[in-house]
């Protein structure tokens, strides 16, 4: 399957998905239009049926970053730009729960590397080069360039290498621990298939899972990471892909994965991976270090209702939700659910003010929008209205339960994991209820206890 998205081109091989950038003639260099195309491609990763994505350039070239034309035209805000393209982007990799293959064919500059660095796995073309470009114009490295150059050099010789502009080669990149593999120009296609196939082949959930810990380990103690290996650990015996090993192993054969995800039922589900440590002075003055997000959330349900009632209207139509409404839309109750658990003491760090999926302990997973019964459609307020009764009476809950964490907290520096667990119950109803009345899901909000959350830790 081929869809050619604006500069891009999404194409599918079984349980690979590849994005080619698609812009040969500048090298690929990034503009709207493709920061656009990623985008759409990556939305398309998230199918269950794709357990491995390639990104890579058509032509050439990987990607020389940004292009300098539309740069120089002055479109807009240099950090908006940054911010509501470039980071959605390399975000979006890094919260997709499967493999993502850098497949480096040719030079890879500025925040093209930044894209490579981004990535799971990167793969080099003995043509390839990389580029600090940045510093040539008078710029610092943007889209994660510093973080993830840091991660991978060491703080030292990323400042060298990043202050210089030195070009590496392909195999510098490779002695350096940049990209794991540097393979002849002509024999690149056909060992970008071998590899993605042979992740695409593994158990997508501990693939995901492996990279999960591993982004979590560089801001988490050793005791923490202990935690989180544990609770993910207990919630991997719970898939299929766990006993197929386990059988395969015992029977002296190759495992079969499948790569399927523990059942769920429901398309609103909540990830929670926070260690319940709580620095004390952030819990005294929780209320006003959160007023800022609270004015933005409510400045944001403003619009969401004005949305929400176009949006009715094209469903009522249509039958289902168009992606781009959708995925605002969830942003909406992704981000009141990372405000709501700030404030209610069920996370510790300070929210971002996007709501972007996998950037807060306690995060909010919504599925692609589907087709929904148009009788469901009509008459979703009044169906909502029972929902709607609960999730007040639990709200009443979550903040009895949050007086009595903030009180501990300040005690101990913890929140016992009984007062987390209940918190976590009411507000994932409440945000599937939000989900539920804004037409993300034709899915009625669960009272059951497991349904909606990946799992509880701490």
């Amino acid at each position: 399957m081929v869809a050619v998205v604006a500069d891009a081109e999404v194409t599918r091989d079984g349980a690979v998905l590849t994005i080619t950038l698609n812009r040969p003639d500048v090298l690929n260099a990034l503009n709207r239009a493709v920061h656009d195309a990623i985008h759409d491609g990556l939305e398309q990763a998230k199918d269950p049926s794709v357990r491995a994505v390639v990104i890579t350039g058509a032509g050439r070239g990987f990607c020389v970053g940004q292009d300098l034309q539309e740069f120089s035209s002055g479109e807009g805000d240099v950090a908006d730009n940054l911010r509501s393209n470039y980071h959605r982007n390399v975000l979006a990799i890094r919260a997709l729960e499967k493999p993502v293959i850098a497949a480096v064919n040719g030079p890879a500059a500025g925040a093209g590397m930044s894209l490579a660095f981004a990535c799971d796995v990167r793969i080099a073309s003995d043509s390839a080069s990389f580029v600090p470009a940045f510093i040539n114009i008078g710029l610092v490295p943007d889209s994660g360039g510093t973080w993830l150059a840091r991660r991978l050099l060491g703080t030292a010789r990323a400042f060298e290498w990043l202050t210089t502009g030195r070009r590496l080669s392909a195999d510098e990149a490779r002695s350096l621990g940049l990209v794991s593999e540097v393979v002849p120009a002509d024999e690149f296609p056909d060992r970008i298939t071998e590899v993605a196939q042979l992740f695409a082949a593994m158990p997508t959930r501990a693939v995901w899972q492996t990279k999960r810990l591993l982004d979590a380990a560089e801001s988490t103690t050793f005791g923490e990471q202990l935690e989180l290996e544990a609770a993910t650990q207990a919630e991997l015996t719970r898939t299929n892909d766990f006993r197929e090993g386990v059988a395969a192993f015992l029977e002296k054969r190759q495992a079969a994965f499948t790569g399927r995800d523990v059942e769920r039922r429901h398309a609103v589900w909540m990830r929670n991976t926070d260690n319940r440590v709580r620095w004390r002075l952030t819990t005294l003055v929780r209320l006003p270090l959160a007023l800022p997000h609270l004015l933005v959330l409510d400045a944001w349900s403003y619009l969401a209702v004005i949305v929400g009632v176009v949006n009715w209207f094209v469903t009522l139509v249509r039958g289902t939700t168009p992606r781009q409404v959708h995925e605002w839309l969830a942003r909406y109750v992704r981000y009141s659910a990372h405000v709501n658990a700030y404030l209610y003491l069920l996370a510790d760090p300070y929210p971002r003010f996007r709501g972007w999926e996998g950037t807060y302990p306690v995060d909010v997973h919504i599925d692609p929008p589907a087709r929904q019964p148009r009788w469901k459609t009509f008459l979703r307020l009044p169906l909502a209205l029972p929902a709607f009764a609960f999730a007040y009476v639990l709200s009443v809950v979550l903040v009895v339960v949050a007086v009595l964490s903030w009180f501990v907290a300040l005690a101990v520096g913890r929140v016992p994991r009984g007062f987390q667990d209940l918190g976590a119950y009411c507000l994932r109803y409440q945000v599937q209820t939000y989900a539920y009345l804004l037409l993300l899901t034709d899915r009625y909000p669960s009272l059951a206890s497991g349904s909606g959350f990946q799992f509880e830790e701490g």
